[in-house]
């Protein structure tokens, strides 16, 4: 099965556009090498890619048939590491958890 088919199928990426993005632009690795989208994925292949603010490394379990239900969704891959990515605006600190500064007088 291509590999933006996988994402797509198993629910990782939302499209599957998205997905053939992620591949060309070289952020999906696969055994620790970026692979494009038509790439055939294999079960025992593991997978490496952001995702949102994370970065995900994932093993193939199996591979789908059609798309997989949500509830069925982590059947077909198990998790490895998940790891949050640093911010890139200005300090790296994630946005989310900055406080607001109190209101000063003018």
């Amino acid at each position: 099965m291509r590999l933006d088919a996988f994402l797509k199928k198993t629910h990782l990426v939302k499209r599957r556009e998205l997905a053939r993005e992620l591949c060309d632009e070289g952020m999906v690795r696969v055994n620790g090498a970026p692979k494009k989208a038509a790439w055939e994925v294999k079960t025992g292949d593991e997978l490496q890619f952001p995702l949102y603010n994370r970065l995900l490394k994932v093993r193939v379990l199996g591979l789908p048939e059609t798309s997989a239900s949500k509830h069925d969704q982590w059947s077909f891959v198990e998790v490895l590491e998940e790891k949050r990515l640093a911010w890139e605006d200005g300090d790296g600190e994630d946005p989310a958890l900055i406080h607001p500064k109190s209101p000063t007088n003018h």
